[in-house]
């Protein structure tokens, strides 16, 4: 099942679709019938013409109607188009993705473009007598017109041809790159044929603009001496086009560089809990009442007893996402004695043993006693939200809204990244399992150096306890990558494109300055007649790019600290940028082009001056 399927809303993979009416597995009834589940995802056909915003206020009646606070007042529809749902949920992460991939190719191509119009402007001194000829026997502009488009366009379409071979060969190398599937050329639709053709046609008509409409609408007499557009001719339009490409590749470059880091970044942070080692088991059969918890219980004790086994918490959730359940609590005095609709998870006593959270305050439940209903733990930022004094928090008695009665904090544990760094830490309140009966994971803290036999043992001793329920797992270090998971395909994605980038301006620069050191061969003959060196000949060539390179600089840092500071406003926990990268950057650029440039000089230096100036 793909992964921007109907079945996969909500980040789950749904594979067996049950009826809610009449099913054992729902202990308290049907629970669509409840106006107060907000646990439940409805998918809605609307009438054509009917558009989602039609339905703002009767949404809002019916809730009004049906709920009661502070559902009324806090719960809001929201409609979804099931079309985009896997592009714009996770804050978009995926539409980000593919918006950045597509101004990346978009990028690659223009320079590809800029590429081709510098080197037809270079060469330009080699067509203008064929120009001229064809004008001399009578050949219409638009004839060359026709014929310099027409050559663009078969250059166009034999490169389009090989990067179709090329696209074939490195399937596998993007699907692993990308996490996806990519179709092969056989698969290919009519349209996508269409779009490919249209490509061809748009990025040839571009590319040939230039020869097809300035170099034949030069006058007759200069075209035929072949002078106009020499050295100098589209010298302008050349060193734009130059600074266009390089600034495109350094704010890529830099913006690869500040992804980089940020991904680094997310990586290395302290989240409040360890997540090595720790095997997150499906608790299955979720069987939600006395009788089914009891009998979890017994097999997480039963394989507490295995020795690679550290520790071991049946819970609700684990910290890959944001907990869809809340608790309503009504604040101290000191806070406004308002309700609060605090994000909830349904844990047992040894949670933050096995996750490794910090107890700040208490206890972690009663882990020392017996089971006592009604206990509760708090974060740091629920303890404060609620108006606890820090220190003093253990032991506080805090009401439930509606004459619902009351709870006991036993402990506070230190703040913890629970989702993803693009959300900020919010108040949460654990709720203990036997209050709720509702499991969904058991977590083994395994303490083992051989993760392949401790997994072994687990699932051996998993299939002793409980024989007819099946045996799914993973590790919470997947579970935490998989939510940067677009964040790492971007790493990638952008490291090739920049490799890219540089290689396509590099090959400009390398073509720019051979044709010129063609064009001038005679000029450092004479140079080196007169007693020029090699240093003075690539001093002189360095000073016509350095100032290109500068400018560059100067427009591509500004547009790469927007874009990326754009980008970095989806994380609430993110990398401050500093002038590190930018001037990284600037520096290895400058390098590579004075290397390409001093090795081209350097052939041209060492050549016999008197065939230099022998030559036409």
């Amino acid at each position: 099942m793909p992964a921007n399927s109907v079945t996969s809303l909500m980040g789950n993979r749904y594979e067996v679709f049950v009826p809610t009416i009449g099913n054992r597995f729902y202990s308290g009834g049907d629970p669509m019938t409840s106006w107060s589940d907000t646990y439940e995802v409805g998918l809605l056909e609307l009438k054509p013409g009917v558009r989602p915003a039609d339905l703002v206020t009767p949404f809002r009646q019916v809730l009004a109607k049906y709920t009661k606070d502070p559902l009324t007042k806090n719960l809001e529809v929201e409609l979804a188009p099931v079309r985009d749902y896997y592009l714009k949920e996770n804050n978009g992460a995926v539409q980000r993705m593919v918006t950045t991939l597509s101004l990346i190719g978009g990028f690659i191509l223009l320079m590809a473009i800029i590429n081709f119009v510098n080197i037809t402007i270079g060469t330009s001194a080699y067509r203008l007598k064929e120009i001229g000829l064809r004008k001399v026997f009578g050949g219409a502009q638009r004839q060359l017109v026709f014929q310099f488009i027409i050559e663009a366009w078969l250059v166009t379409l034999l490169a389009a041809l090989i990067s179709v071979g090329l696209y074939q060969l490195l399937i596998p190398v993007f699907d692993q790159v990308l996490d996806t599937r990519l179709p092969s050329v056989a698969d290919f639709s009519f349209a996508g044929i269409g779009l490919l053709l249209s490509g061809v046609m748009i990025v040839g008509f571009l590319a040939g603009i230039y020869p097809a409409f300035v170099l034949s609408g030069y006058g007759l007499v200069h075209s035929v001496k072949g002078k106009v557009g020499g050295v100098k001719g589209g010298q302008g339009l050349r060193r734009t086009l130059l600074v266009v490409q390089l600034s495109l590749a350094i704010g890529v470059f830099i913006s690869t560089l500040n992804v980089n880091r940020q991904v680094s970044y997310m990586f290395n942070k302290d989240l409040g809990y360890d997540k090595e080692q720790l095997l997150v088991i499906e608790a299955y059969p979720k069987q939600w009442d006395s009788a089914g918890l009891a009998r979890m219980e017994g097999i997480k004790n039963g394989l507490l007893r295995l020795p690679a086994v550290k520790a071991a918490s049946l819970s609700w959730e684990v910290p890959d996402r944001t907990p869809p359940g809340t608790f309503d609590l009504i604040s101290l005095p000191k806070a406004g004695k308002q309700r609060l609709s605090v994000e909830s998870i349904m844990a047992d006593e040894d949670f933050a043993t096995t996750f490794g959270l910090e107890v700040k305050e208490g206890s972690f439940f009663s882990s020392h006693t017996a089971y006592l209903p009604g206990e509760i733990v708090l974060n740091e930022s629920a303890a404060k939200a609620v108006g606890l004094t820090p220190g003093k928090a253990a032991g506080a008695i805090i009401q439930l809204p509606d004459g619902r009665g009351q709870v006991t904090v036993t402990g506070v544990v230190k703040d913890f990244h629970y989702a993803g760094l693009q959300q900020a830490i919010e108040p949460l309140v654990f709720i203990h399992v036997r209050d709720t009966k509702g499991y969904r994971y058991l977590t083994v803290k395994l303490n083992s150096p051989d993760m392949s036999q401790a997994v072994s043992q687990v699932r051996a001793q998993w299939k002793e306890l409980s024989p007819t329920a099946p045996f799914e797992f993973n590790f919470m270090d997947k579970r935490f990558a998989a939510l940067y998971r677009s964040d790492l395909q971007l790493k990638k994605a952008a490291g090739i494109a920049t490799g890219l980038n540089l290689v396509i301006v590099f090959l400009g620069i390398f073509g720019i300055v051979a044709f010129t050191l063609t064009k001038r061969n005679k000029e450092m003959a004479v140079r080196k007649v007169l007693g020029a060196d090699l240093v003075d000949i690539i001093r002189l060539f360095l000073q016509d790019y350095v100032g290109l390179i500068l400018l560059a600089n100067l427009i591509a840092w500004p547009l790469a600290y927007g874009v990326t500071n754009k980008w970095l406003e989806n994380y609430a926990y993110r990398i401050s940028q500093d002038i590190v990268p930018y001037l990284s950057v600037g520096v290895l650029i400058f390098l590579m082009a004075f290397v390409l440039i001093a090795a081209q000089c350097l052939r041209t230096a060492t050549a016999n001056p008197v065939k230099s100036l022998r030559m036409d």
